[in-house]
């Protein structure tokens, strides 16, 4: 199996989990369920609540909808696949819902024990015996997670990839000629086989996770949270957060994987290259700084020894 990196770092963490989670089930008038086949397990363990009200909706819908409601006034919860509530936070700036609770997806009837996110491509081949101009066929739900960790690292490679989104039918792409490679879910696997694919690499393992709304800042934190945000704030904060002893801490995480901080740095360097509009280039230029300051606090470079970097080469 082709892979490219060493450990997959796409998982949610439970940051800023409500301690209060059961309350706020119990507070909740309503639970958004999935009603995709696919999702029975998370509609086995919706039943296992006493919420009000249950409203199916699409797997991939329960975020939004569990947004909506909240930005409504309304108290409401969901549950769905990990993937896509991951897929909702990418494409999503400053949502109002979080993680609450991570719920192990097992299943023996799953050849990775649970449902993955993978890169197939034709059985007996590697990516390597594939020309360096690739056709993708990507599962339309998946498909800004599937930019983030696969089609960037593909280009970064040196392929030139076409992207072309399907909704649900991207065995079909691949055995009628379309494409050269998908990227779908795989469960059983059983699928993949009749297609003559082999997976090439896992890109994210799901399990199941329930959604409920972000909690909102303390007093304190809100007269912090008030003040204009400057870079300065952002790198005395990245320190904080290094000399921190909290597991869940996504910056920690990074400092003590140098190899994933540098893989982050140059696929941020790409987002930012082909960011396709000004709102989108801010946005990209904000997560680039971010890891570009990670690097330097790691390593003790200041934003001040930068400024004298840049006086001393305006002197010249």
């Amino acid at each position: 199996m082709w892979r490219w990196r060493s450990e997959f770092d796409s998982r949610l963490p439970l940051m800023g989990v409500k301690m209060d989670f059961e309350k706020e089930l119990v507070s909740a008038d309503y639970f958004i369920i999935p009603k995709n086949s696919g999702l029975e397990k998370c509609r086995n363990i919706a039943k296992t609540y006493s919420i009000n009200k249950n409203i199916e909706v699409r797997g991939e819908d329960v975020p939004l909808i569990v947004s909506r409601f909240i930005k409504e006034g309304k108290r409401a919860i969901g549950i769905t696949g990990e993937d896509l509530f991951k897929e909702f936070l990418i494409e999503t700036r400053d949502p109002p819902i979080m993680l609450a609770k991570r719920i192990p997806w097992e299943d023996e009837r799953c050849i990775f024990g649970k449902p993955a996110l993978c890169l197939l491509g034709p059985k007996g081949k590697t990516l390597s015996d594939l020309p360096k101009e690739l056709k993708i066929g990507i599962n339309s739900k998946y498909k800004e997670l599937s930019k983030r960790e696969c089609i960037n690292l593909l280009e970064n490679k040196g392929y030139k990839v076409e992207k072309i989104y399907a909704s649900g039918s991207t065995e079909e792409l691949f055995v009628n000629g379309i494409v050269d490679l998908i990227v779908d879910i795989v469960y059983s696997g059983k699928s993949a086989e009749k297609a003559n694919l082999a997976v090439y690499d896992k890109i994210f393992e799901s399990d199941i996770v329930i959604i409920c709304e972000k909690e909102k800042p303390k007093i304190e934190e809100k007269k912090i949270t008030d003040k204009r945000f400057t870079l300065n704030d952002l790198y005395n904060k990245i320190k904080i957060r290094i000399s921190s002893t909290n597991k869940y801490s996504y910056t920690l995480k990074l400092v003590n994987n140098p190899q994933l901080l540098k893989r982050k740095l140059v696929e941020e360097a790409a987002e930012v290259i082909t960011a396709k509009d000004r709102e989108n280039l801010i946005w990209e230029c904000s997560d680039l700084i971010y890891f570009l300051f990670v690097i330097m606090a790691q390593e003790g470079v200041t934003i001040s020894d930068v400024e004298k970097e840049n006086q001393r080469r305006n002197k010249e």
